[in-house]
């Protein structure tokens, strides 16, 4: 999965996490197939903020498209280099009005300033034309209650409602599509590692995630056509630059 650090400029803190995700094939590849739903069949750039260490960019590769990105983290960037024929340091490179589409996972809930970064990703996407701009995928963790050690390890600082969710993003000029819950069994799963961590038997890993990942994650996923109105782990949200 791609997880992005905070825009303080310092190495990665949760490169143990990221590790350990590259044994959610199943989450990280349901998450592509909803990233590339979305994409306009016009789209022909396409740019990823917060990279990461590039899982969305090599499924991109393996489907012959190629994927500009914006990853802080200078040993991030470095291995992306290798994948994408422009990474940049920040969106302030990125020259206003260039992306057909943005995508980024995971990495709304690492900014302090949310509204600034916001407004810069607004600028980036096409302006409007016959009122249709350019469109933007967001993936978030959602729900305070659901703080674990994960959040403190990764360098989250908030987790989104719908509702807030919504405000900023139409509070920087982007106008909605859509929006739903993701992951409706993580919710139980989240609030169960809340309890176990309190008291100390539990702790993130790649075995933990790979079991998730194979016996649970599935099942989520059908449920999620019944609660993603209501509930779940995540919240994805599309939306256009409406100005």
């Amino acid at each position: 999965m791609s997880i992005s650090p905070s825009e303080s400029g310092r190495a990665y803190e949760g490169q143990r996490i990221l590790e350990a995700m590259h044994e959610a094939v199943l989450y990280t590849r349901t998450i592509f197939n909803l990233v590339e739903s979305v994409m306009p069949a016009s789209a022909r750039s396409v740019l990823e903020f917060g990279a990461g260490d590039g899982a969305f960019v090599k499924l991109f590769r393996e489907q012959g498209f190629s994927v500009d990105c914006v990853e802080i983290d200078s040993d991030l960037r470095h291995g992306l280099l290798q994948l994408a024929p422009h990474v940049y340091e920040n969106l302030r490179e990125v020259g206003d009005g260039s992306c057909d589409f943005i995508y980024s996972v995971n990495v709304l809930e690492h900014i302090s300033d949310l509204g600034r970064e916001l407004d810069e990703l607004n600028r980036k996407l096409r302006a409007p034309v016959a009122g249709l701009g350019g469109t933007v995928f967001i993936f978030v963790p959602a729900f305070r209650m659901l703080w674990t050690s994960l959040d403190d390890e990764v360098g989250h600082v908030t987790r989104f409602t719908r509702r807030s969710l919504r405000r900023a993003l139409e509070d920087s000029g982007l106008e909605i599509q859509r929006m739903e819950y993701f992951d409706s069994l993580g919710f139980a799963a989240a609030l169960t590692v809340r309890l176990l961590e309190k008291m100390k038997l539990f702790r993130y890993g790649s075995s933990s995630v790979k079991f998730y990942d194979r016996y649970v994650f599935p099942a989520s996923r059908v449920l999620d056509f019944v609660f993603r109105h209501f509930l779940g782990k995540n919240i994805i949200a599309v939306a256009r630059r409406a100005r």
